[in-house]
């Protein structure tokens, strides 16, 4: 009995130190912790629980909403403005465990941001001022980016990511400066 408890304990102190850390990467593959093969992909800027650091790899928690029109995706609400993460073949769950690359972390997150945030404004400042993004809510940014895409030749990919990136800086987005 007292081997489980200082195992419990051990175990249990682990999760209790857990860290928040930030994607720092365009995508980042999710990995099985079990099967270390990749299952789903998570975005920039997402913030995740480091809750073990082992060699080049780090069990991370992630939590959110599922989504309602995909059970694939979690997202910061039911709908899905603001996508964390998508897996390729299971349904995901409101928190889940997996395994990531620790270099695709940063403990900063602005940094997680910086390079969509100089795409942004060398992309959206070529023709006016571009907006900030405290400016909007989530919702309102996909119409307003919509309709300037084929102005400021922005591909779908390059569109998915700047408006990811405005709506975790928007009124209402995660992330608070």
């Amino acid at each position: 009995m007292k081997k489980f408890i200082v195992i419990l304990a051990i175990f249990l102190a682990d999760f209790a130190f857990a860290q928040t850390m930030y994607i720092n990467n365009i995508k980042a593959d999710l990995m099985d912790p079990q099967t270390k093969k990749v299952v789903g992909e998570i975005y920039e800027g997402t913030s995740v629980e480091v809750l073990k650091k082992d060699g080049d790899m780090s069990l991370v928690q992630i939590s959110g909403a599922v989504s309602d029109t995909n059970k694939k995706v979690v997202a910061l609400k039911k709908d899905p403005f603001f996508v964390f993460y998508k897996l390729n073949d299971k349904d995901a769950q409101s928190k889940d465990t997996f395994l990531v690359k620790t270099k695709e972390l940063t403990d900063d997150e602005l940094t997680s941001w910086e390079e969509i945030d100089l795409t942004y404004y060398d992309t959206c400042s070529s023709c006016h001022a571009a907006h900030k993004p405290k400016e909007h809510l989530m919702s309102e940014w996909e119409a307003y980016l919509l309709a300037m895409q084929t102005f400021a030749k922005i591909n779908d990919k390059e569109k998915d990511r700047i408006l990811r990136y405005l709506q975790a800086f928007a009124k209402d987005g995660v992330v608070k400066e």
